[in-house]
């Protein structure tokens, strides 16, 4: 029932029985209702789950419940603090992750770190298997299913004897938006680690220049931001530098932008 819901969803609504009686309506509204549907199925399935294992929850637990099956995408225990404060519910942040780890637990939710922050937590639908892309500037996180991508992860798996039972892999880089927001010369301390610039300019004065030029950072010479965790990390002809974040902030750079240019 809640796989032939999903596919459905995930193929466009076009068809979906949910949806019929209102044709005319645009693709997000019919998805809307078709979500709505779906987390409805969830919940009593969730509510069967907790009767057969003796577990009882409170009405404000149940709001939590709730609360997260009203939202798709990746939400932080955070965020259902703060939705739930504004419905009067001002149940404690640690009391509303307890929940939604039970979530986790009984196979309706999974808990997931993305570039070192977290905990997300998402949707577990059943028969739902997708991976990550995240920006690294600005958080933006696109969830991707490709086929002839988990093709390729089950040969290797397969290379090295391994029997895959499933995987979920986050893509780290820039999205589009803010690859066409800094195309041109940004501050080095800008960019994200593991992200490759050319050297453009600096603005310090020349005593400052003389000492980066003596570290081997010169003008056309490209970067690598491997660490922005302490002090900015630089490899540099194969070498590694550290920078102050307050220096990083005066080198400008030209990021290098692999693929197709800019849309």
């Amino acid at each position: 029932m809640l796989q032939k819901l999903l596919g459905k969803i995930k193929s466009g609504c076009s068809t979906c029985e949910n949806c019929k009686d209102d044709p005319e309506s645009p693709d997000l509204k019919l998805k809307s209702l078709c979500f709505e549907r779906l987390h409805q199925n969830e919940k009593k399935q969730f509510l069967n789950l907790l009767q057969q294992t003796g577990r009882e929850l409170s009405a404000k637990e149940m709001d939590v419940v709730d609360e997260f099956l009203s939202h798709e995408g990746h939400l932080s225990g955070d965020f259902i603090r703060k939705k739930l404060i504004q419905k009067g519910n001002a149940l404690p942040l640690e009391e509303i992750e307890r929940v939604l780890d039970l979530l986790c637990r009984y196979g309706l939710a999974q808990k997931v770190q993305l570039n070192g922050t977290g905990p997300w937590y998402e949707h577990l639908h059943l028969g739902e298997k997708h991976d990550h892309l995240m920006c690294t500037r600005c958080g933006k996180i696109v969830e991707f299913e490709d086929e002839e991508f988990k093709k390729q992860m089950k040969r290797s798996a397969s290379l090295h004897g391994f029997q895959p039972l499933f995987q979920k892999t986050t893509i780290y880089g820039i999205c589009p938006a803010c690859k066409k927001k800094h195309c041109g010369s940004i501050p080095l301390a800008a960019l994200s680690q593991g992200e490759k610039a050319v050297i453009v300019s600096f603005s310090g004065g020349a005593s400052l220049k003389k000492r980066l030029s003596d570290m081997g950072l010169l003008t056309n010479e490209p970067v690598e931001v491997l660490s922005k965790s302490g002090p900015v990390i630089l490899g540099v002809k194969g070498s590694r530098i550290a920078i102050g974040k307050g220096i990083a902030q005066k080198i400008l750079v030209s990021p290098i932008i692999t693929g197709k240019e800019n849309t």
